[in-house]
């Protein structure tokens, strides 16, 4: 039989790459001759040397220490392994009784508790063995006397009159407890209650089944700001109900209007007078809530508009609208918090509240609550075909009577200042001329009355049409003596076509005044044209008026400025012209023939240096006779 050969067969040692790395080599380098500041050329080969020269003197002193190495190292080991053998050995013997113990105390219950027993039995005694094969009883009792007996008797009193001390005071507790939570319940829903019956909508979150929640918003509201209306109703500590309105919400915000000229505030809508009360109970809190929601969409609604407005001068610079007012003067729309209206309303304390102003913040308010209303209504209806596409979100006509107003008021002050300008020019000269007061479709100024006072629902719905409906003015004007009455019609719109259009109607004019034979009514376009018209209109009726005084003078031309008289007796001719322009009335007369001569004599509705004329148009004339 061939001998059994053995191999021991290895794998090449691998070589490390990582301690082959510079790194590696670094750090190693580190921990044996430290900081590389230490190093030096002549050390390192100082150390070379000493290395070469004691190789040869300790060669043999490590051949000895080697061989007691190993002998030690063997020594050690078989110690080791000993001990091993022993802590095993033990560790046997240790398990083997306690899993006899175990089997002997089971198999001794299993006559009382077989079930519960059976689990911890080995499973060579569950093989060999029935259950209940071991028992135990007493074979004589221990002797107890009467006072060891009485001791027990009053050790169990003891114990049974401490644990019933014990649940006592545990139901006590128990109790107090109950009654302090009734009271939080208690608290928690009259508060609820109250709520409910102020109006507001009560029910369960959709995410929180077992939470009550309010509904502050608004149905008809886009669906950002609808979904937002909603918020929990939480209990408190001590049972008062709090509005928890989730981590969306960023405080009470509020719509502001202020009045600007040349970037500085003059009017606000929020002054002082009017700063937000703090909110001291829950209804004050929703309702606050719902006034911040609102304004919120209102402040957004309000950006969508003024983009398509930007061909009436509307800006939106950040989150401000911008509306041009007058002459170095805007409207500033923007949406703040409470708060900062508190501070800088405390900042500035001469800021006034303007009539103009906390109206315009109410018709913005209003536009929006009857655009909901018509949400309502397109919703109540039968809803259309299904398309494809879903229809674009109409834009709401919130911003446009605003800025219609604020046009058709600087048109109607401007005219207004040109017709008094006139009145005190041609009032100078002795003349006369009487300006009806503006007649207006609705003011904003005075809007208020009618919306916080009126519960007429046809009331509003009629504001609301005069909102939306294109804005007219009427302004009467009797011209010199009073028989000729014209009247200004000025309407302001933004649809097409938009602008103010000026109506110059001829209401009245005697058949021989030259105002007779012009068009009943004339439409203008522009604030000039219309100056212009007037400016002949009262040329013409106060040469008219200079006729019926001075018979001997006549027209030049059907619808002329001037009047012409012929001397009797001679061939000289006499002509008067009238100028109207600027705050100004200016009569030149002039002489032909024998003698030529002419004069100036002129009116001014402000005559500062004292130049004018101080005598009547009327004593002038009366001096050429």
């Amino acid at each position: 039989m061939a001998e059994s050969l053995s191999l021991s067969l290895q794998a090449l040692p691998t070589v490390n790459k990582d301690k082959k790395s510079l790194e590696y080599l670094i750090e190693r380098i580190n921990e044996q001759k430290g900081s590389f500041r230490n190093v030096t050329e002549e050390s390192l080969e100082e150390e070379i040397q000493i290395s070469h020269n004691g190789e040869a003197e300790t060669s043999d002193d490590d051949v000895l220490e080697t061989v007691d190495d190993v002998e030690d190292l063997k020594s050690n080991r078989e110690a080791i392994t000993t001990a091993r053998e022993e802590i095993l050995k033990q560790v046997f013997q240790a398990h083997s009784e306690s899993a006899q113990a175990l089997d002997f105390v089971s198999l001794l219950l299993s006559k009382y508790s077989p079930n519960q027993s059976q689990t911890t039995l080995s499973t060579f005694i569950k093989q060999n063995l029935p259950l209940g094969s071991l028992g135990g009883e007493v074979t004589q009792a221990p002797q107890v006397s009467e006072l060891e007996k009485q001791n027990a008797k009053l050790a169990s009193i003891g114990w049974r009159m401490k644990s019933l001390n014990s649940t006592a005071d545990s139901l006590l507790k128990s109790a107090s407890r109950l009654e302090e939570e009734v009271e939080k319940e208690t608290r928690y829903w009259s508060q609820a209650l109250a709520v409910k019956e102020k109006g507001w909508s009560l029910s369960r979150l959709p995410r929180e089944k077992h939470t009550l929640g309010v509904r502050y918003g608004f149905a008809e509201a886009y669906s950002d700001f609808r979904d937002r209306g909603l918020a929990a109703l939480r209990r408190e500590e001590d049972g008062s109900l709090s509005l928890d309105r989730g981590f969306r919400s960023i405080g009470d915000r509020t719509i502001r209007v202020r009045l600007l000229h040349q970037g500085k505030q003059i009017a606000s809508s929020m002054t002082a007078a009017s700063k937000p009360s703090i909110a001291d109970s829950v209804e004050a809190e929703i309702l606050n809530a719902r006034n911040s929601i609102f304004d919120e969409e209102l402040h957004h609604e309000i950006h969508r508009e003024a983009r398509n407005l930007v061909n009436q001068g509307v800006r939106c610079v950040g989150t401000s609208v911008l509306i041009p007012f007058k002459s170095n003067k805007q409207l500033e729309i923007d949406l703040v918090s409470t708060e900062d209206i508190s501070r800088d309303n405390a900042a500035e304390d001469n800021i006034v509240s303007s009539r103009m102003v906390e109206n315009a913040t109410l018709v913005l308010r209003i536009l929006l609550s009857y655009a909901h209303r018509q949400n309502h209504q397109s919703r109540s209806k039968k809803p259309p075909a299904l398309r494809e596409s879903k229809p674009p979100r109409p834009l709401y006509p919130i911003l446009k009577p605003v800025v219609e107003y604020l046009q058709h008021r600087s048109q109607v002050r401007a005219l207004q200042t040109f017709l008094a300008e006139v009145r005190a020019t041609i009032g100078k000269a002795g003349l006369n001329l009487t300006v009806g007061k503006s007649e207006s479709s609705y003011d904003i100024a005075s809007i208020s009355a009618v919306a916080t006072k009126s519960e007429d629902s046809s009331k509003i719905e009629a504001l609301v049409q005069q909102l939306t409906s294109p804005l007219h003015s009427t302004i009467a004007i009797n011209i010199i003596d009073g028989s000729t009455v014209v009247n200004l019609d000025i309407q302001t719109t933004l649809s097409l076509p938009e602008g103010t259009t000026f109506n110059v109607v001829n209401k009245e004019s005697p058949l021989q005044s030259p105002i007779y034979q012009l068009p009943r009514s004339t439409q203008y376009t522009t604030l000039v044209d219309v100056e212009n018209c007037i400016t002949h209109l009262t040329t013409l009726s106060t040469l008219h008026h200079l006729l019926s005084k001075f018979s001997d003078w006549r027209t030049c031309s059907t619808h002329g400025t001037s009047i012409m008289r012929n001397r009797s007796g001679t061939r000289d001719r006499e002509i008067v012209s009238l100028a109207l322009a600027k705050g100004q009335l200016s009569m030149t007369w002039q002489r032909s023939g024998s003698l030529n001569d002419q004069g100036l004599w002129t009116w001014e509705a402000e005559d500062l240096e004292g130049n004018g004329e101080t005598r009547s148009i009327f004593d002038v004339l009366q001096r050429l006779q």
